[in-house]
Protein backbone atom coordinates (compact mmCIF):
# COMPACT_ATOMS: atom_id res chain seq x y z
CA UNK A 1 0.00 0.00 0.00
CA UNK A 2 3.01 2.05 -0.48
CA UNK A 3 3.95 4.91 -2.92
CA UNK A 4 7.51 5.54 -4.71
CA UNK A 5 8.87 7.30 -7.56
CA UNK A 6 10.70 4.42 -9.36
CA UNK A 7 10.93 4.04 -12.91
CA UNK A 8 9.46 1.88 -15.77
CA UNK A 9 10.48 -0.74 -17.57
CA UNK A 10 9.64 -2.54 -20.32
CA UNK A 11 5.76 -2.02 -19.32
CA UNK A 12 2.89 -2.53 -22.30
CA UNK A 13 2.13 1.48 -22.53
CA UNK A 14 2.22 4.13 -24.27
CA UNK A 15 3.47 7.98 -23.08
CA UNK A 16 0.51 10.43 -22.67
CA UNK A 17 0.17 13.82 -21.95
CA UNK A 18 -0.92 14.62 -18.62
CA UNK A 19 -2.88 17.04 -19.22
CA UNK A 20 -6.60 17.17 -17.70
CA UNK A 21 -8.44 13.39 -18.58
CA UNK A 22 -11.81 11.78 -17.42
CA UNK A 23 -14.04 12.42 -14.38
CA UNK A 24 -16.70 10.49 -13.52
CA UNK A 25 -20.19 12.31 -13.76
CA UNK A 26 -20.37 10.69 -10.21
CA UNK A 27 -20.24 12.40 -6.99
CA UNK A 28 -18.18 11.19 -4.35
CA UNK A 29 -18.57 8.00 -2.67
CA UNK A 30 -16.97 9.82 0.41
CA UNK A 31 -18.02 13.20 2.20
CA UNK A 32 -15.74 15.13 4.07
CA UNK A 33 -16.65 15.19 7.78
CA UNK A 34 -17.30 18.99 8.85
CA UNK A 35 -14.83 18.78 11.95
CA UNK A 36 -12.50 16.83 9.20
CA UNK A 37 -9.27 17.98 7.62
CA UNK A 38 -9.95 16.60 4.11
CA UNK A 39 -12.29 16.78 0.86
CA UNK A 40 -12.89 13.62 -1.61
CA UNK A 41 -12.79 14.12 -5.30
CA UNK A 42 -14.27 11.36 -7.53
CA UNK A 43 -11.87 9.91 -9.81
CA UNK A 44 -13.57 7.24 -11.70
CA UNK A 45 -16.60 5.44 -10.87
CA UNK A 46 -17.64 1.67 -11.81
CA UNK A 47 -19.09 1.22 -15.35
CA UNK A 48 -17.08 4.56 -16.72
CA UNK A 49 -15.16 3.87 -19.57
CA UNK A 50 -11.68 5.74 -20.47
CA UNK A 51 -9.60 5.62 -22.87
CA UNK A 52 -7.41 2.16 -23.84
CA UNK A 53 -3.84 2.53 -22.91
CA UNK A 54 -1.89 2.13 -25.98
CA UNK A 55 -5.45 1.32 -28.27
CA UNK A 56 -7.08 2.96 -31.12
CA UNK A 57 -9.01 6.26 -30.76
CA UNK A 58 -12.56 4.33 -30.48
CA UNK A 59 -10.75 1.72 -27.90
CA UNK A 60 -11.80 2.05 -24.31
CA UNK A 61 -11.30 0.50 -21.10
CA UNK A 62 -14.10 -0.14 -18.25
CA UNK A 63 -13.82 0.12 -14.62
CA UNK A 64 -15.42 -2.73 -12.83
CA UNK A 65 -15.78 -3.59 -9.35
CA UNK A 66 -14.22 -4.42 -6.73
CA UNK A 67 -11.72 -2.36 -6.13
CA UNK A 68 -9.19 -3.12 -3.62
CA UNK A 69 -5.19 -2.66 -3.43
CA UNK A 70 -3.67 0.02 -5.12
CA UNK A 71 -0.16 0.87 -5.52
CA UNK A 72 0.79 4.67 -7.03
CA UNK A 73 4.38 5.72 -8.93
CA UNK A 74 6.02 8.45 -11.26
CA UNK A 75 7.67 7.58 -14.08
CA UNK A 76 10.93 9.09 -14.31
CA UNK A 77 10.91 8.83 -18.18
CA UNK A 78 7.79 9.37 -19.77
CA UNK A 79 6.62 11.58 -16.19
CA UNK A 80 3.12 9.61 -16.30
CA UNK A 81 1.37 8.82 -12.72
CA UNK A 82 0.91 5.22 -12.75
CA UNK A 83 -1.70 3.42 -10.97
CA UNK A 84 -2.32 0.01 -10.34
CA UNK A 85 -5.72 -1.37 -8.99
CA UNK A 86 -6.49 -4.71 -7.99
CA UNK A 87 -9.67 -5.93 -8.23
CA UNK A 88 -11.08 -8.03 -5.31
CA UNK A 89 -13.20 -10.84 -7.27
CA UNK A 90 -14.17 -14.07 -6.74
CA UNK A 91 -12.51 -16.73 -8.86
CA UNK A 92 -15.52 -17.85 -10.85
CA UNK A 93 -16.74 -14.33 -11.05
CA UNK A 94 -16.14 -13.00 -14.54
CA UNK A 95 -16.22 -9.28 -15.75
CA UNK A 96 -15.93 -7.21 -18.89
CA UNK A 97 -13.03 -4.24 -18.37
CA UNK A 98 -12.54 -4.74 -22.19
CA UNK A 99 -15.96 -3.88 -23.54
CA UNK A 100 -17.24 -6.39 -26.15
CA UNK A 101 -14.40 -8.91 -25.41
CA UNK A 102 -13.87 -12.20 -23.92
CA UNK A 103 -14.60 -11.29 -20.09
CA UNK A 104 -11.77 -12.12 -17.44
CA UNK A 105 -12.51 -14.68 -15.02
CA UNK A 106 -11.57 -13.63 -10.99
CA UNK A 107 -9.11 -10.72 -9.58
CA UNK A 108 -6.97 -9.26 -11.66
CA UNK A 109 -5.17 -6.13 -11.91
CA UNK A 110 -5.91 -2.76 -13.75
CA UNK A 111 -3.12 0.00 -14.77
CA UNK A 112 -4.63 3.51 -14.82
CA UNK A 113 -2.26 6.92 -16.03
CA UNK A 114 -3.21 9.78 -14.03
CA UNK A 115 -2.79 13.44 -15.22
CA UNK A 116 -1.87 16.13 -12.82
CA UNK A 117 -4.75 16.77 -11.83
CA UNK A 118 -5.80 12.87 -10.89
CA UNK A 119 -7.87 12.70 -13.47
CA UNK A 120 -7.59 9.18 -16.41
CA UNK A 121 -5.81 9.82 -19.36
CA UNK A 122 -6.05 6.36 -20.02
CA UNK A 123 -5.81 2.85 -18.69
CA UNK A 124 -5.75 -0.94 -19.39
CA UNK A 125 -5.12 -4.29 -17.73
CA UNK A 126 -1.66 -4.37 -16.34
CA UNK A 127 -0.39 -8.02 -17.25
CA UNK A 128 -0.60 -10.89 -19.77
CA UNK A 129 1.34 -13.46 -19.65
CA UNK A 130 1.23 -15.43 -16.78
CA UNK A 131 3.80 -17.51 -15.07
CA UNK A 132 4.31 -19.93 -12.78
CA UNK A 133 7.04 -18.62 -11.05
CA UNK A 134 9.83 -18.26 -13.70
CA UNK A 135 7.86 -20.93 -15.58
CA UNK A 136 5.51 -19.62 -18.25
CA UNK A 137 1.90 -21.02 -18.32
CA UNK A 138 -0.33 -18.80 -20.29
CA UNK A 139 -0.47 -16.14 -22.81
CA UNK A 140 -3.30 -14.19 -20.77
CA UNK A 141 -4.87 -13.92 -17.41
CA UNK A 142 -7.64 -16.41 -16.75
CA UNK A 143 -10.58 -15.74 -19.18
CA UNK A 144 -14.02 -17.09 -19.47
CA UNK A 145 -14.94 -20.06 -21.24
CA UNK A 146 -11.49 -21.63 -20.40
CA UNK A 147 -10.07 -24.33 -18.01
CA UNK A 148 -7.39 -22.19 -16.18
CA UNK A 149 -8.72 -21.59 -12.26
CA UNK A 150 -9.36 -17.75 -12.06
CA UNK A 151 -7.31 -15.84 -8.83
CA UNK A 152 -9.69 -15.15 -5.67
CA UNK A 153 -9.66 -12.28 -4.26
CA UNK A 154 -6.91 -10.33 -4.22
CA UNK A 155 -6.79 -7.87 -1.36
CA UNK A 156 -4.64 -5.47 -0.47
CA UNK A 157 -1.16 -5.27 -2.04
CA UNK A 158 1.70 -3.13 -2.32
CA UNK A 159 4.38 -1.63 -4.71
CA UNK A 160 8.08 -2.09 -4.61
CA UNK A 161 10.26 -0.14 -6.55
CA UNK A 162 13.94 1.04 -6.46
CA UNK A 163 13.60 2.90 -2.62
CA UNK A 164 12.26 -0.76 -1.66
CA UNK A 165 15.83 -2.01 -3.40
CA UNK A 166 13.71 -3.46 -6.01
CA UNK A 167 15.41 -3.13 -9.69
CA UNK A 168 12.24 -2.18 -11.24
CA UNK A 169 9.02 -1.26 -10.63
CA UNK A 170 6.87 -4.51 -9.03
CA UNK A 171 3.15 -4.42 -7.86
CA UNK A 172 2.03 -6.91 -5.37
CA UNK A 173 -1.11 -8.60 -5.23
CA UNK A 174 -2.58 -11.70 -3.13
CA UNK A 175 -5.24 -14.03 -3.07
CA UNK A 176 -6.86 -13.59 0.68
CA UNK A 177 -9.31 -16.75 0.16
CA UNK A 178 -8.63 -20.47 -0.55
CA UNK A 179 -9.71 -22.43 -3.57
CA UNK A 180 -8.62 -19.99 -6.58
CA UNK A 181 -5.98 -20.53 -8.78
CA UNK A 182 -4.28 -23.19 -6.90
CA UNK A 183 -6.79 -25.21 -5.14
CA UNK A 184 -4.87 -27.94 -3.86
CA UNK A 185 -2.09 -25.89 -1.77
CA UNK A 186 -3.83 -22.48 -1.67
CA UNK A 187 -3.43 -19.21 -1.63
CA UNK A 188 -0.74 -17.42 -3.33
CA UNK A 189 0.65 -14.12 -3.81
CA UNK A 190 1.96 -12.38 -7.24
CA UNK A 191 4.13 -9.73 -8.83
CA UNK A 192 3.42 -7.62 -11.62
CA UNK A 193 6.86 -7.42 -13.60
CA UNK A 194 7.18 -5.78 -16.27
CA UNK A 195 3.56 -6.26 -18.05
CA UNK A 196 3.72 -9.89 -16.72
CA UNK A 197 2.04 -11.67 -13.95
CA UNK A 198 4.46 -13.76 -11.87
CA UNK A 199 3.27 -16.36 -9.56
CA UNK A 200 4.90 -16.35 -5.84
CA UNK A 201 5.73 -19.63 -4.14
CA UNK A 202 8.58 -19.09 -2.36
CA UNK A 203 6.88 -16.21 -0.27
CA UNK A 204 4.36 -19.09 1.04
CA UNK A 205 0.91 -20.13 1.22
CA UNK A 206 -0.92 -17.22 3.15
CA UNK A 207 -4.86 -16.33 3.11
CA UNK A 208 -3.38 -13.10 3.13
CA UNK A 209 -4.63 -9.43 3.39
CA UNK A 210 -1.05 -8.04 2.22
CA UNK A 211 2.54 -8.45 1.53
CA UNK A 212 5.15 -5.43 2.20
CA UNK A 213 8.49 -4.97 0.93
CA UNK A 214 11.18 -3.86 3.49
CA UNK A 215 12.89 -0.05 1.58
CA UNK A 216 16.59 -1.63 2.34
CA UNK A 217 19.41 -1.23 -0.30
CA UNK A 218 21.69 -4.33 0.73
CA UNK A 219 21.44 -7.86 -0.85
CA UNK A 220 18.18 -8.99 1.02
CA UNK A 221 14.64 -8.73 0.52
CA UNK A 222 12.47 -8.52 3.21
CA UNK A 223 8.75 -9.24 3.14
CA UNK A 224 5.79 -8.80 5.53
CA UNK A 225 2.97 -10.86 5.04
CA UNK A 226 -0.30 -10.53 6.99
CA UNK A 227 -2.88 -13.35 7.14
CA UNK A 228 -6.62 -12.56 7.50
CA UNK A 229 -7.84 -16.02 8.50
CA UNK A 230 -10.01 -15.63 11.97
CA UNK A 231 -8.30 -16.14 15.38
CA UNK A 232 -5.73 -17.27 15.17
CA UNK A 233 -3.90 -15.30 12.65
CA UNK A 234 -0.25 -14.84 12.16
CA UNK A 235 2.53 -12.59 10.35
CA UNK A 236 4.96 -13.64 8.63
CA UNK A 237 8.38 -12.76 7.30
CA UNK A 238 10.20 -13.96 3.90
CA UNK A 239 13.88 -13.15 3.37
CA UNK A 240 15.57 -13.91 0.18
CA UNK A 241 18.91 -12.78 -1.32
CA UNK A 242 18.88 -10.95 -4.58
CA UNK A 243 20.76 -12.61 -7.57
CA UNK A 244 21.62 -9.72 -9.53
CA UNK A 245 23.12 -11.71 -12.27
CA UNK A 246 20.36 -13.81 -12.92
CA UNK A 247 18.39 -13.14 -16.17
CA UNK A 248 15.12 -13.88 -14.23
CA UNK A 249 13.33 -10.62 -12.65
CA UNK A 250 12.08 -13.04 -9.56
CA UNK A 251 15.59 -13.85 -8.77
CA UNK A 252 17.20 -10.48 -9.45
CA UNK A 253 15.06 -9.03 -6.69
CA UNK A 254 15.55 -11.66 -4.11
CA UNK A 255 11.52 -13.30 -4.39
CA UNK A 256 12.90 -16.94 -4.84
CA UNK A 257 14.42 -19.10 -2.86
CA UNK A 258 14.30 -17.18 0.88
CA UNK A 259 13.08 -18.37 3.96
CA UNK A 260 9.83 -18.04 6.07
CA UNK A 261 9.40 -17.29 9.42
CA UNK A 262 6.72 -16.04 12.20
CA UNK A 263 6.45 -13.62 14.35
CA UNK A 264 6.39 -14.89 17.84
CA UNK A 265 6.98 -13.55 21.36
CA UNK A 266 10.37 -14.13 23.49
CA UNK A 267 11.40 -15.63 26.35
CA UNK A 268 8.84 -14.13 28.86
CA UNK A 269 6.51 -12.82 26.18
CA UNK A 270 6.58 -16.63 24.08
CA UNK A 271 3.68 -17.79 23.20
CA UNK A 272 1.49 -14.98 24.00
CA UNK A 273 -1.47 -14.03 21.82
CA UNK A 274 -4.12 -11.26 21.65
CA UNK A 275 -5.79 -12.95 24.57
CA UNK A 276 -2.57 -12.51 27.14
CA UNK A 277 -1.49 -8.95 25.29
CA UNK A 278 -3.39 -6.22 25.52
CA UNK A 279 -1.41 -3.38 26.19
CA UNK A 280 2.06 -1.87 26.07
CA UNK A 281 4.85 -3.93 24.44
CA UNK A 282 6.77 -7.36 24.17
CA UNK A 283 10.05 -8.77 23.08
CA UNK A 284 9.65 -10.60 19.88
CA UNK A 285 11.07 -12.75 17.82
CA UNK A 286 11.01 -14.28 14.15
CA UNK A 287 11.18 -18.40 14.14
CA UNK A 288 11.90 -19.97 11.37
CA UNK A 289 9.68 -22.50 9.63
CA UNK A 290 11.55 -25.08 7.86
CA UNK A 291 10.58 -26.22 3.86
CA UNK A 292 7.45 -23.66 4.38
CA UNK A 293 7.60 -22.69 0.45
CA UNK A 294 6.93 -26.50 0.09
CA UNK A 295 3.71 -26.56 2.63
CA UNK A 296 -0.23 -25.92 1.64
CA UNK A 297 -1.38 -22.92 3.18
CA UNK A 298 -2.95 -25.39 5.86
CA UNK A 299 -0.03 -27.18 7.04
CA UNK A 300 1.69 -23.58 7.00
CA UNK A 301 -0.83 -22.12 9.62
CA UNK A 302 -0.40 -25.51 11.70
CA UNK A 303 3.24 -24.70 11.86
CA UNK A 304 3.45 -21.59 12.33
CA UNK A 305 1.20 -22.28 15.51
CA UNK A 306 3.06 -24.83 16.10
CA UNK A 307 6.31 -22.90 16.26
CA UNK A 308 4.93 -20.54 19.14
CA UNK A 309 3.60 -18.19 16.75
CA UNK A 310 2.06 -14.80 17.99
CA UNK A 311 -2.24 -15.28 17.48
CA UNK A 312 -4.10 -12.20 16.07
CA UNK A 313 -7.39 -11.92 15.36
CA UNK A 314 -7.50 -11.38 11.68
CA UNK A 315 -4.59 -9.52 10.69
CA UNK A 316 -5.06 -6.78 8.34
CA UNK A 317 -3.02 -3.96 6.53
CA UNK A 318 0.69 -3.21 7.32
CA UNK A 319 2.92 -0.73 6.17
CA UNK A 320 6.66 0.16 6.77
CA UNK A 321 7.16 3.71 8.68
CA UNK A 322 8.77 6.09 6.57
CA UNK A 323 10.39 7.71 9.54
CA UNK A 324 12.56 4.13 9.94
CA UNK A 325 11.63 2.23 7.06
CA UNK A 326 14.22 -0.35 7.95
CA UNK A 327 13.33 -0.48 11.62
CA UNK A 328 9.67 0.00 12.34
CA UNK A 329 6.56 -1.63 10.71
CA UNK A 330 2.79 -0.19 11.58
CA UNK A 331 0.03 -3.75 11.24
CA UNK A 332 -3.47 -3.78 11.80
CA UNK A 333 -5.94 -6.58 13.32
CA UNK A 334 -9.22 -6.03 12.37
CA UNK A 335 -10.30 -8.27 15.11
CA UNK A 336 -14.23 -8.95 15.50
CA UNK A 337 -14.14 -11.63 18.26
CA UNK A 338 -12.73 -12.37 21.32
CA UNK A 339 -9.98 -11.89 22.50
CA UNK A 340 -9.87 -8.57 20.20
CA UNK A 341 -13.03 -7.57 19.84
CA UNK A 342 -12.82 -3.95 18.01
CA UNK A 343 -9.63 -4.14 16.05
CA UNK A 344 -5.70 -2.80 17.43
CA UNK A 345 -3.06 -0.94 15.77
CA UNK A 346 0.58 -2.35 16.32
CA UNK A 347 4.04 -1.10 15.48
CA UNK A 348 6.70 -4.11 14.81
CA UNK A 349 10.52 -3.00 15.46
CA UNK A 350 12.95 -4.75 13.52
CA UNK A 351 17.12 -5.17 13.96
CA UNK A 352 17.56 -2.70 10.48
CA UNK A 353 20.94 -5.34 10.03
CA UNK A 354 19.02 -7.91 10.07
CA UNK A 355 15.92 -8.20 9.95
CA UNK A 356 15.13 -11.85 10.95
CA UNK A 357 16.78 -10.65 14.06
CA UNK A 358 14.74 -10.07 17.45
CA UNK A 359 12.58 -7.04 18.24
CA UNK A 360 9.71 -5.86 19.96
CA UNK A 361 6.00 -5.25 19.77
CA UNK A 362 4.55 -2.19 20.71
CA UNK A 363 0.32 -1.82 20.99
CA UNK A 364 -0.49 1.61 19.61
CA UNK A 365 -3.50 1.71 20.38
CA UNK A 366 -6.54 -1.06 21.45
CA UNK A 367 -9.86 0.31 20.36
CA UNK A 368 -12.13 -1.33 22.96
CA UNK A 369 -10.28 -0.21 25.68
CA UNK A 370 -10.98 3.19 24.25
CA UNK A 371 -14.28 2.46 22.46
CA UNK A 372 -15.98 0.42 25.01
CA UNK A 373 -13.69 0.47 28.32
CA UNK A 374 -14.45 -1.99 30.74
CA UNK A 375 -16.94 -3.28 28.75
CA UNK A 376 -18.98 0.09 28.76
CA UNK A 377 -19.35 1.80 25.81
CA UNK A 378 -21.13 4.68 26.96
CA UNK A 379 -17.73 5.38 29.48
CA UNK A 380 -16.06 5.69 26.12
CA UNK A 381 -15.34 7.70 22.93
CA UNK A 382 -15.71 7.36 19.29
CA UNK A 383 -12.17 5.78 17.66
CA UNK A 384 -11.50 3.64 14.82
CA UNK A 385 -12.07 0.67 15.09
CA UNK A 386 -12.69 -2.52 13.02
CA UNK A 387 -9.12 -1.64 11.36
CA UNK A 388 -8.60 -2.68 7.77
CA UNK A 389 -6.67 -0.83 4.99
CA UNK A 390 -3.79 1.80 6.34
CA UNK A 391 -1.62 4.20 4.96
CA UNK A 392 1.64 5.45 6.97
CA UNK A 393 3.10 9.04 6.01
CA UNK A 394 5.55 11.04 8.42
CA UNK A 395 2.38 13.27 9.84
CA UNK A 396 -0.22 10.69 10.03
CA UNK A 397 -2.20 7.19 9.81
CA UNK A 398 -4.65 6.78 7.28
CA UNK A 399 -7.09 4.26 8.98
CA UNK A 400 -10.34 2.45 7.24
CA UNK A 401 -12.63 0.78 9.03
CA UNK A 402 -14.19 -2.17 7.76
CA UNK A 403 -17.41 -3.38 10.10
CA UNK A 404 -17.31 -6.26 11.82
CA UNK A 405 -20.58 -7.90 14.23
CA UNK A 406 -19.09 -5.77 17.80
CA UNK A 407 -18.78 -2.49 16.07
CA UNK A 408 -22.33 -2.15 14.62
CA UNK A 409 -23.08 -0.52 17.88
CA UNK A 410 -19.85 1.53 18.09
CA UNK A 411 -21.41 2.79 14.64
CA UNK A 412 -25.04 2.72 15.47
CA UNK A 413 -23.93 5.05 18.71
CA UNK A 414 -22.24 7.87 16.65
CA UNK A 415 -24.44 7.45 13.82
CA UNK A 416 -21.76 6.37 11.47
CA UNK A 417 -21.75 4.39 8.67
CA UNK A 418 -17.86 3.59 8.71
CA UNK A 419 -15.18 5.20 6.81
CA UNK A 420 -12.50 6.66 7.13
CA UNK A 421 -9.87 8.44 10.08
CA UNK A 422 -6.50 9.51 10.58
CA UNK A 423 -3.77 9.32 13.53
CA UNK A 424 -1.85 12.21 13.88
CA UNK A 425 1.67 11.19 14.51
CA UNK A 426 2.65 14.71 16.25
CA UNK A 427 -0.16 14.81 18.75
CA UNK A 428 0.15 11.04 20.41
CA UNK A 429 -1.80 9.46 17.32
CA UNK A 430 -5.31 11.60 18.16
CA UNK A 431 -7.66 10.22 16.11
CA UNK A 432 -10.16 12.62 13.79
CA UNK A 433 -12.98 11.10 11.55
CA UNK A 434 -12.21 12.22 8.05
CA UNK A 435 -15.08 10.97 5.80
CA UNK A 436 -18.24 9.23 5.85
CA UNK A 437 -19.94 8.10 2.68
CA UNK A 438 -22.53 8.92 1.09
CA UNK A 439 -25.38 7.31 1.45
CA UNK A 440 -27.68 10.19 0.77
CA UNK A 441 -26.89 10.46 -3.12
CA UNK A 442 -26.74 6.73 -3.08
CA UNK A 443 -30.01 5.64 -1.81
CA UNK A 444 -31.70 8.22 -3.97
CA UNK A 445 -30.17 7.24 -7.00
CA UNK A 446 -30.89 3.41 -6.63
CA UNK A 447 -34.01 3.56 -5.01
CA UNK A 448 -32.85 1.31 -1.85
CA UNK A 449 -31.84 1.57 1.66
CA UNK A 450 -28.26 0.90 2.42
CA UNK A 451 -27.23 -0.47 6.25
CA UNK A 452 -24.40 1.02 8.26
CA UNK A 453 -20.73 -0.40 7.33
CA UNK A 454 -22.07 -2.13 3.91
CA UNK A 455 -19.57 -0.30 2.00
CA UNK A 456 -16.00 -0.10 2.75
CA UNK A 457 -13.06 2.15 2.08
CA UNK A 458 -10.00 0.64 1.01
CA UNK A 459 -6.70 1.04 -0.54
CA UNK A 460 -5.50 3.89 0.21
CA UNK A 461 -1.70 5.01 -0.86
CA UNK A 462 -0.09 7.83 -0.03
CA UNK A 463 0.37 10.58 -3.30
CA UNK A 464 1.69 13.36 -1.50
CA UNK A 465 4.54 13.36 -3.74
CA UNK A 466 2.58 13.22 -6.65
CA UNK A 467 -0.40 14.88 -6.12
CA UNK A 468 0.65 17.71 -3.15
CA UNK A 469 1.34 17.92 0.36
CA UNK A 470 -1.05 15.24 2.79
CA UNK A 471 -2.65 13.80 -0.05
CA UNK A 472 -3.95 9.54 -0.86
CA UNK A 473 -5.65 8.07 -3.49
CA UNK A 474 -8.52 5.78 -1.81
CA UNK A 475 -11.42 3.51 -3.39
CA UNK A 476 -14.58 2.51 -2.31
CA UNK A 477 -16.16 -0.41 -2.16
CA UNK A 478 -19.75 0.43 -2.82
CA UNK A 479 -20.79 -3.39 -2.12
CA UNK A 480 -24.41 -3.22 -4.40
CA UNK A 481 -25.52 -1.80 -8.16
CA UNK A 482 -24.71 1.24 -9.28
CA UNK A 483 -27.86 1.63 -11.65
CA UNK A 484 -27.52 4.66 -13.77
CA UNK A 485 -24.20 3.01 -16.29
CA UNK A 486 -24.86 4.26 -19.44
CA UNK A 487 -25.43 1.69 -21.77
CA UNK A 488 -24.14 2.95 -25.24
CA UNK A 489 -27.33 1.14 -26.82
CA UNK A 490 -29.23 3.48 -25.66
CA UNK A 491 -30.68 4.04 -21.93
CA UNK A 492 -29.01 2.43 -18.32
CA UNK A 493 -27.82 -0.95 -18.27
CA UNK A 494 -30.63 -3.02 -15.75
CA UNK A 495 -29.24 -4.27 -12.80
CA UNK A 496 -28.38 -8.03 -14.44
CA UNK A 497 -26.82 -6.51 -17.35
CA UNK A 498 -24.96 -4.10 -14.60
CA UNK A 499 -23.99 -7.12 -12.44
CA UNK A 500 -22.62 -9.22 -15.06
CA UNK A 501 -20.41 -6.84 -16.93
CA UNK A 502 -18.87 -4.95 -13.38
CA UNK A 503 -19.53 -7.37 -10.72
CA UNK A 504 -20.14 -4.31 -8.00
CA UNK A 505 -20.19 -0.65 -7.60
CA UNK A 506 -16.94 1.04 -6.70
CA UNK A 507 -15.42 4.14 -7.11
CA UNK A 508 -11.59 5.89 -6.68
CA UNK A 509 -10.88 9.50 -5.25
CA UNK A 510 -8.45 11.86 -4.43
CA UNK A 511 -8.50 12.64 -0.92
CA UNK A 512 -6.81 16.12 -0.06
CA UNK A 513 -6.27 18.29 2.77
CA UNK A 514 -8.91 21.62 3.15
CA UNK A 515 -6.89 24.93 1.89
Amino acid sequence: MRKVIASLTGACCASTALLAGFQTSEPAYLNGTPSGNYTFKPLVSVGDRVPLTGGAPTDSYAFVGIPDAMGLYKDPVTSENILFVAHELGNTLTTEPLPGQTKFKGSFVSRYVLADDATVTSAGVAHQELYLENVFYNPTPPKDGTAIRGFNRYCSGSFAGTAHGMDRPIFFANEESSGGFDQAKGELSVAIVDGKMHTLPALGRVARENTIVMPRRDALTAIVSTEDSGYPSYVFLYVGTKQRRSESALDKNGLTSGKIYVLGGKGADANKNEASFTAGTIQSRWIEIPNAAALSSAQLKTAAGTAGGFGFVRVEDGEFDPLAPTRSFFVASTGGSAPNTLGRLYKLNFNPANPAADGTLDIVYNAASIVTPGGNINAGQDWPCSVDNIAVTADRIVICEDLNSPASAVFSKYGRNGGVWTLDRNNNYAAKYQGDFNFTYANARDNTTRSRGQWEASGVVDASTIFGEGSFIINVQAHGTRTNIPNPAGGNYTTSQANSLFAEDGQLLLMTLKP
